[in-house]
């Protein structure tokens, strides 16, 4: 009660300070708007000499408080000339008339300072977050998990090439603590058709990745951040076309466009192809029937091929007075992936294989001015049809050389199952996620959230005699509140919240009993509260300050529990896992005519408890729940740019993820002899380094040429865990530098542009989860075509 009493006395305490502020000034609004007559977002609007200033919304709308008096308006915008208005405020409202402004092609060549793009104003949030702008990776041949991979604090670990599974860490979490959204949309019950490794990078406009605390809106679980891919909303018709293919016969083709009418009709359309064999180089033994083992030497993969496709389609309208756009989507995806080897390369896999489709129909409904001007409302919900295969049906036995025997210890065995298997599942699940928002004032609102997402699983096996009763379920619920504050001219920002959560899931469970497979139904259900507040203050316009706490919840995710027949074991007893997260950091930014400079540090602090890992069981892997789990670390970024030209960026995670269980198993007596030590297979130490150089009128007027350097890092790190001996070339990962570098030429104002790119350039050999090793040197070229 006293924590209640003191957070409402220093919201009460927050609002007067803010509401005494605003006494006797008066209301200017006005709407920015290009030479095309569509809206202007992202304009900075002052008055001349004061602190008094806004950025225009998607509408070009922008609107702040000032004493009256005589002022001179000034608008600017990168690449627009600056527009200056002579304006007189009284004691009544002011509406400016429209303003135009126009496009000056020689700011172009320069750095401006005075604007503020949309990554920036979503980088001086509360939140400890990184905003990623992705128009600078157009023109090469990533997918979305590449360029995460770019990012302080964060690292994707993959278990091979294209198509291949993967895990995201972000400041110690990974998996499924850390959520993934599509303009507000959870992608994680899409199915494994539709993930960060095969979503172009063109289908985005930016990455806003936050780490610790997750805006209420999101209405997520999320116990270690969340990741939300931002699409191209802002531009009205355009056509977006690329293709490119590279090494080990890999191909990717995207189609992306959109076309809006005068009237406000709308239609996106987005396709994407991949396909690659993946069959690059790996260093590996193979086995003698004796059982002794030939020497190290170096193999290609040879059942590693993968192909997946996707196309989405939204129809609806847009600046409507019954809605600012209501949109009605449909998305079908599908995909294959060939397995070349189990949890670790000691299993070579030459049959198995899994597949999935998925159909997803959706909604999104959003509107400002709800009954009153002061209430919007923002819905997103889908219905997502997903079904999938996990095939393992053959006995033999292979090697790196391709080589295979039939086995003759378990010829009713599959290659990573006790058992042949074709088990089919299919995955319905409806989400949806609901925001209201209510406006006390300009510098304060309430939000609301609902989100809810439910799962059912039909099961069979095609081979196996015993098929599981019933369906699978999953339900879990989410409720979300934030008070927002901006206070002392913005330079003042706090966000408290709080969250409820409830999971009930009802699942059966093979047991072996008196000689016999018998399934036992078992329900569990929880619910709890979180809560968590974030506040950033600017020490002056260069300096802002940003820390944050949250006591958050994650809730297990249906695969998880359920598992997938073939490389995942089910884990239906699985807890949610808790976790105290603490963020503080510090950030400069300084812009001068020529030069600009930014320089970010975090520091991080998780206390999880029932945390939710990965463990190898035999050939395959399992979720279960580690009691306690600390994780602290730093990570800092730097960037420099010059003019137009020039950038230079470098970031460096420090992390220890440490076990902190006193006894194993949890409850028990037995003392747990890896307490203290760092957990097995989580990086401690990894940094980035780019360079871009950019280069105008190479040949024409309008052609561009830009080179990007690449670097990253990564120490070496403990395979098993530390107290199981001194760390040697057996029990840990190597340390790991590769380079890459690409090329991209544009012309014609960048209607038609090709890439270079040479991934991993001195061939180095890379590792990841449970020392599996990754692609080697690649190549690619990607042709791309672009008209708006």
């Amino acid at each position: 009660m006293r924590i209640q009493r003191v957070v409402i006395l220093m919201f009460a305490l927050l609002t007067a300070v803010q509401g005494f502020s605003q006494n006797g000034k008066v209301n200017l609004k006005g709407v920015i708007v290009a030479e095309n007559g569509q809206p202007a977002e992202g304009v900075s609007v002052a008055l001349k000499g004061t602190k008094y200033s806004a950025l225009t919304n998607e509408k070009g709308e922008y609107e702040f408080n000032a004493e009256p008096g005589d002022y001179t308006l000034v608008a600017t915008s990168v690449g627009f000339k600056s527009k200056q208005t002579k304006i007189k405020l009284d004691q009544s409202p002011k509406i400016i008339p429209t303003i135009t402004i126009q496009e000056d092609m020689a700011a172009l060549e320069e750095v401006q300072v005075t604007g503020k793009s949309k990554v920036e104003r979503v980088r001086e949030q509360p939140f400890n977050i990184a905003a990623i702008d992705l128009k600078k990776t157009y023109n090469s041949s990533a997918d979305l998990n590449q360029v995460l991979s770019t990012t302080t604090g964060v690292r994707v670990r993959e278990t091979g090439g294209m198509g291949s599974d993967f895990k995201f860490s972000l400041n110690g979490f990974s998996g499924n603590q850390v959520k993934f959204f599509m303009d507000g949309i959870p992608i994680d019950s899409y199915g494994s058709s539709f993930t960060l490794n095969n979503i172009p990078v063109n289908m985005a406009e930016r990455i806003e990745v936050y780490k610790g605390v997750v805006p209420v809106e999101l209405g997520s679980d999320a116990l270690g951040g969340a990741v939300n891919i931002i699409t191209n909303q802002s531009v009205k018709r355009y056509v977006d076309a690329s293709y490119s293919f590279g090494s080990f016969n890999t191909h990717r083709a995207a189609v992306n466009t959109r076309f809006t009418s005068k009237k406000g009709f709308v239609t996106n359309i987005n396709a994407f192809g991949n396909y690659t064999d993946n069959s690059y180089k790996v260093t590996a033994t193979t086995s003698n029937p004796d059982g002794t083992f030939n020497p190290e030497r170096e193999y290609k993969h040879f059942h590693d091929g993968y192909k997946s496709g996707a196309i989405i389609a939204e129809f609806g309208v847009k600046g409507k007075k019954y809605a600012d756009y209501l949109l009605i989507g449909m998305m079908a995806s599908a995909n294959k992936k060939e397995i070349q080897t189990g949890s670790t390369m000691q299993r070579v896999i030459g049959l198995a294989f899994n597949d999935s489709k998925a159909f997803v129909p959706s909604l999104k409904f959003k509107k400002d001015s709800l009954f009153t001007k002061n209430l919007s409302v923002n819905l997103i919900a889908s219905y997502n049809v997903v079904q999938s295969r996990s095939v393992d049906t053959s006995s033999y036995r292979y090697s790196w050389d391709g080589s295979r025997t039939w086995s003759k210890v378990s010829n009713a065995g599959g290659e990573l199952n006790d058992e042949k298997t074709i088990y089919v599942y299919d995955d319905n699940s409806f989400q949806a996620n609901t925001n209201f928002k209510y406006d006390l004032n300009e510098q304060q609102y309430f939000a609301f959230n609902y989100s809810v997402n439910t799962l059912k699983r039909k099961e069979d096996d095609e081979v196996r005699t015993i098929t599981k009763p019933g369906s699978p379920v999953v339900n879990k619920n989410i409720l979300g509140l934030s008070y927002n504050l901006a206070a002392f001219d913005r330079k003042l920002s706090v966000i408290a919240f709080g969250k409820k959560y409830f999971l009930n899931t009802s699942m059966n469970v093979l047991e072996y009993v008196n000689g016999k497979n018998v399934y036992t139904p078992i329900k569990s259900s929880f619910d709890d509260i979180g809560y968590g507040t974030a506040l950033a203050y600017f020490l002056t316009s260069d300096i802002q300050l940003k820390t944050s706490f949250e006591h958050a919840y994650r809730l297990p995710t249906g695969d998880e529990m359920l598992g997938d027949g073939l490389n995942l074991r089910p884990a239906p007893t699985l807890k949610p896992e808790s976790s105290d997260n603490f963020n503080a950091g510090i950030a400069y930014k300084k812009g001068l005519e020529n030069h600009s400079f930014g320089i970010q540090g975090n520091f991080i602090y998780r206390d999880a408890k029932d945390f939710i890992r990965i463990q190898t069981q035999g050939f395959q892997s399992i979720y279960e729940n580690e009691y306690s789990v600390r994780v602290t670390g730093f990570d800092a970024s730097l960037h420099y740019a010059f003019k137009n030209w020039l950038s230079v960026e470098v970031n460096a995670t420090q992390q220890k993820t440490i076990d902190t269980n006193k006894f194993d198993p949890p409850g028990s007596n037995i003392p747990n002899y890896d307490n203290g030590s760092q957990l097995a297979n989580v990086p401690i130490f990894y940094a980035n380094a780019s360079v871009s150089l950019n280069f105008r009128k190479i040949r024409t007027t309008d052609d561009n040429l830009m080179i990007n350097l690449f670097t990253n890092y990564v120490d070496e790190y403990y395979l098993v865990s530390t107290r199981n001996g001194a760390p040697s070339t057996r029990n840990t990962i190597p340390s790991q530098l590769t380079q890459n570098i690409a090329a991209s030429y544009a012309f014609q104002n960048g209607k038609y542009n090709i890439g270079l790119e040479c991934n991993n350039i001195a061939d180095t050999k890379v590792y990841d989860y449970f020392k599996v090793q990754k692609p080697g040197r690649a190549f690619a070229v990607k042709l791309r075509y672009f008209l708006n």
